[in-house]
C-alpha cells in the first residue's frame, strides 16, 4: 500500500508543471519564445528565408555577408526596440511588409541587383525586424535569452534559405520555380500591405 508521503509527492509532481503549461509558446518568457517570433510569424519567416535565397543566388562571399549583415543590424534594431517606451510603431510593421515584397522581387529577378545595394536594403530590413523583436522584449522574463532566441531563429531561417537557393539554382526548371516563389512572396507582401491601410 502506498504511504501518504508518496501520494503527496506524486500529486505535487503532477500539479507543479501546470503553471508552466499556462504559458503558451509565444508568451515571451525566454529563448524559445524569442525563437518563435521570426519562425512563427509568416511575414518574418518569408523575409528571413528570402535573405538566404538572395544571398545564395548572388553566390561567393554574399552567401555569408548578406545574412550576417541582416543579423547584426537586426540585433542593433532589437536594442533600439527594447529602449523604446511605446508598445509599437506602425512604420515598423510597414517596413517588415516592404521587406517581404522587395526581397520577393529580388528573388524573382535573380542576380540583377548589385551586391552592395542588396546589403544596404538587407541592413534596413534588419533594422525593422530587429525593432519589432525588441518591442517584444520588455514583457520577457529573461531578455537575454529572448534576444539569443530571435538571433538563432533568424540565423536558422537564413541557412534554410541559403540551402533552398543553392540547390534551386542548379537546374533551369528549379531556377524558374524559385523565381515564381519570389513573385509569390512579393504578392503575399502586397496583400499584407493592402490590409494595413
Amino acid at each position: 500500500m502506498l504511504n501518504k508521503k508518496f501520494i503527496i509527492f506524486l500529486i505535487c509532481l503532477l500539479v507543479y508543471p501546470l503553471p508552466v503549461l499556462a504559458h503558451n509558446f509565444i508568451s515571451k518568457i525566454g529563448f524559445y519564445d524569442g525563437m518563435s517570433h521570426p519562425v512563427l510569424g509568416l511575414d518574418h519567416f518569408l523575409a528571413m528565408i528570402s535573405v538566404g535565397i538572395v544571398s545564395a543566388q548572388i553566390g561567393g562571399r554574399a552567401i555569408w555577408t548578406v545574412p550576417s549583415t541582416f543579423v547584426i543590424i537586426m540585433t542593433i534594431g532589437g536594442l533600439f526596440g527594447f529602449l523604446l517606451i511605446i508598445e509599437e510603431f506602425y512604420f515598423v510593421e510597414v517596413g517588415i511588409i516592404l521587406s517581404v515584397i522587395l526581397l520577393g522581387f529580388g528573388i524573382s529577378i535573380e542576380k540583377k541587383i548589385p551586391t552592395k545595394l542588396i546589403m544596404v536594403f538587407v541592413g534596413i530590413f534588419g533594422l525593422f525586424h530587429g525593432t519589432a523583436h525588441g518591442l517584444e522584449i520588455p514583457a520577457a522574463a529573461n531578455p537575454i535569452l529572448f534576444v539569443l532566441g530571435f538571433i538563432c531563429g533568424t540565423s536558422a531561417l537564413h541557412l534554410f534559405g541559403v540551402a533552398i537557393g543553392y540547390f534551386s539554382i542548379k537546374t533551369a526548371i528549379s531556377s524558374i520555380l524559385l523565381r515564381l516563389t519570389g513573385i509569390t512572396f512579393a504578392a503575399y507582401g502586397i496583400y499584407l500591405l493592402y490590409g494595413t491601410f
